[in-house]
């Protein structure tokens, strides 16, 4: 049962918690009638199982997401991707804000100079992440409710509504084989043989980037994406082997004979544990793949250069 008590010119509510400890509402109140009212409110809300310790959300966001993160188990590339959104921009944000002080109108406002520096479907991803934090800790009885429960996102005043971004058309056999050959003219046999097995196997990314040597058995004709290790994993800076999208995507791929062909030139030029490499050997990295290597010339051309180079998809 909660009870009024005189501290000073003031009156505050005092209440047992289940473990028998006395403890202390933060607020503050100059009368003792209304110190009572909230004694007799806490009380109502103590039977009807509605009580949340006022102390509970005290604590910062910074040691609520550690808690939370040992707490939580995931895939290891999700797990990637929260430690990277948390790290790089919800702890810097808010980390030290208390959670019962992260309010809706802060984070939205926040989330419009996400907004003007990134993709929105990362931006959406990142607000997810807060908001399930904020969703565990009222489960946890700390927060009455999430404060930025159903948020919208506001578009970034840069995205220009009804102004429609250039599709590229589905390419067929022939844009294929052009933008291979673009490839293997400024980049070499290793970079134009990814494009064509892409295209011709199927294979994702990860799958491409991730293929081993050891799983290429063109003396039989097929590729297989190992179950374990079949796929490379990129999340922020990190990078690593696991398993490719789902179980079945474990499986044998059989190639064409021209493929066959050229994956032996590329292994046989190669020095790696990876078919497919950059540049200087290393990893392949999609976001420099594309920028460097798949748009420009290969895809898009240089239609403005002084010899121009017409696109072509």
């Amino acid at each position: 049962m909660a009870w009024a008590e005189k501290r000073g010119p003031w009156y505050r509510v005092r209440w047992r918690d289940a473990n028998g400890e006395v403890n202390t509402t933060p607020d503050k109140y100059r009368t003792k009638k209304q110190a009572l009212a909230a004694a007799e409110a806490l009380d109502t809300d103590q039977r009807r199982g509605m009580f949340i310790d006022p102390s509970a959300g005290r604590i910062n966001l910074a040691e609520w997401a550690a808690q939370w993160r040992k707490a939580h188990r995931v895939a290891p590339s999700t797990t990637a991707k929260y430690d990277h959104y948390l790290d790089h921009h919800i702890l810097p944000a808010f980390g030290e804000v208390t959670l019962d002080g992260i309010a809706r109108l802060a984070v939205k406002q926040w989330a419009g100079q996400l907004g003007d520096r990134y993709a929105p479907a990362t931006v959406s991803g990142i607000i997810t992440l807060l908001s399930v934090l904020l969703t565990a800790a009222v489960e946890e009885r700390m927060l009455a409710i999430n404060p930025i429960q159903g948020l919208r996102l506001n578009a970034s005043p840069h995205v220009h509504r009804g102004v429609k971004r250039r599709t590229r058309p589905v390419p067929d056999g022939r844009h294929v084989v052009a933008i291979a050959e673009r490839i293997r003219s400024d980049h070499g046999d290793g970079p134009a043989t990814m494009v064509l097995t892409a295209a011709y196997t199927g294979m994702r990314w990860g799958e491409l980037a991730g293929l081993a040597p050891v799983n290429c058995h063109l003396e039989d004709g097929y590729l297989r994406i190992d179950p374990d290790v079949g796929a490379l994993h990129e999340v922020g800076t990190q990078v690593w082997l696991g398993p490719p999208k789902s179980s079945a995507a474990a499986r044998r791929i059989d190639l064409p004979p021209f493929l066959v062909d050229m994956l032996s030139v590329v292994i046989e030029g190669g020095s790696g544990d990876r078919v497919f490499t950059a540049a200087d050997g290393g990893v392949l990295r999609r976001s420099n793949f594309c920028r460097r290597i798949w748009r420009r010339p290969a895809c898009d051309g240089y239609p403005t250069a002084e010899e121009p180079v017409p696109p072509i998809l």
